[in-house]
């Protein structure tokens, strides 16, 4: 069975694609999910909604202070990080839907995430 991709995972039946675990197995439904998970998602939400506004309340201030930028200039990069924050989503769940799958697009995601975000020490290794 394949990983992700359209049509994807165990077929019920009445025709519809029953929940898969990440080996391509159907998950079983009285053992996963359920309130616990829903509790986890609706937490990490949470946070990730405080993370991003705190983030946006605070970089027209931090762009024009101490990185001593115009408020027109600070204002555009604060447009342009609220649309990449808000598209780069979509581009995430296409990859996933259509070409690598929901297991390989996250792992792929937090690969680039951990090369951008260490790019100085990585950078450090080459010279």
């Amino acid at each position: 069975m394949e990983e992700g991709g359209a049509g994807a995972g165990a077929r019920v039946d009445d025709g519809a694609v029953a929940a898969v675990d990440h080996g391509g197995r159907p998950a079983d439904r009285a053992s996963t999910g359920g309130w616990r998970s829903a509790s986890f998602i609706i937490a990490v939400e949470i946070g990730e909604r405080f993370a991003f506004y705190g983030v946006s309340a605070n970089l027209i201030t931090y762009l024009t202070g101490p990185l001593g930028e115009g408020v027109a200039a600070a204002a555009a990069a604060l447009n342009a990080w609220n649309g990449v924050a808000q598209l780069l989503p979509l581009l995430g769940g296409t990859l996933a839907d259509s070409w690598l799958g929901r297991y390989r697009t996250i792992v792929l995601a937090s690969l680039l995430y951990i090369l951008v975000s260490k790019r100085p020490a990585i950078l450090q290794l080459f010279h």
